[in-house]
């Protein structure tokens, strides 16, 4: 799972333009258009810097770009379709939705209020960005990684343990123990909340969705009340890349064998070949 997510949403319905258009701009900013997948030349060698993207089939009144386009790109791209871009973003450090209209970002939930819920207010769409609209806690996109026996402990008791020659398993499960009801006294004894179980998978060593972090929380938040399709958020940029690979191979080897996963990959995005890849590079 990457811990990083953009994408680009146009009120559009259809994507080829979207494309052809991210494909000019870029040559325009020094960029070369290149082909990664089975039938195309390759990764060139040397470059410095790389746009990597999709465009997707419209649903739902909207087109969505998935990767990360260069911020003039993004305004530009809205001025010559001539309509403004909705830009949502998520990183370990920040993440948030922009409106590009007119050449000009905008931020401020007053600006963003046309791509609203019909019954949805800009106030709705404040508290989103300030946090103070609760949403659920979810799965992680990958199986979390527990740490077990002396891991399990964090740096500073695995070297005490260490030194004073203590069962490393006994050590963990004692640690754990006396976590739990730590969490239970902060949480006033009853169930895990949201709070206690990013807690207790920060301190197990459980791998954190970065969709359950404050920005992540803030992104989803603000999207229950942003007009946007019910996957706003999904396929993920790798997922559709790595089905667009196989699918493309496919196509030209109907019989070759697929490895492990190659299926899997398949069926997870069976229009895979429906998404238009944009990829450049300049040196």
């Amino acid at each position: 799972m990457s811990d990083t997510w953009h994408s680009l949403y146009l009120p559009l319905t259809d994507a080829a333009p979207v494309a052809e258009t991210l494909r000019s701009l870029l040559k325009d900013e020094g960029y070369r258009a290149y082909d990664p997948f089975p039938g195309g030349m390759g990764t060139p060698p040397g470059l410095r810097e790389m746009v990597r993207v999709f465009v997707a089939p419209p649903q739902d009144g909207w087109v969505r770009v998935l990767g990360d386009v260069p911020a003039n790109v993004i305004e530009a791209l809205g001025a010559q379709l001539g309509v403004p871009v909705l830009h949502g973003w998520l990183t370990p450090e920040d993440g948030g939705f922009a409106l590009v209209h007119n050449g000009v970002r905008h931020t401020e939930p007053e600006a963003i209020a046309g791509a609203l819920v019909p019954d949805q207010s800009p106030d709705q769409l404040r508290r989103a960005f300030a946090g103070e609209i609760d949403v659920p806690v979810i799965d992680s996109d990958q199986p979390p990684v527990v740490a077990l026996g002396m891991d399990a402990l964090p740096p500073e008791l695995q070297a005490l343990a260490q030194q004073k020659d203590v069962n490393p398993d006994k050590a963990a499960k004692m640690f754990e123990k006396m976590s739990g009801n730590l969490f239970r006294k902060i949480g006033g004894g009853g169930g895990d909340s949201d709070e206690q179980a990013q807690a207790r998978a920060m301190m197990m060593g459980q791998q954190q969705n970065v969709w359950n972090s404050l920005a992540g929380q803030r992104v989803r938040a603000a999207a229950n009340v942003l007009d946007l399709p019910d996957n706003w958020r999904t396929p993920t940029l790798e997922a559709v890349r790595e089905a667009y690979q196989v699918h493309r191979l496919r196509e030209r080897n109907p019989r070759l064998t697929l490895m492990p996963g190659d299926k899997e990959a398949m069926q997870a995005i069976p229009d895979a070949l429906d998404y238009i890849p944009v990829y450049f590079g300049r040196r």
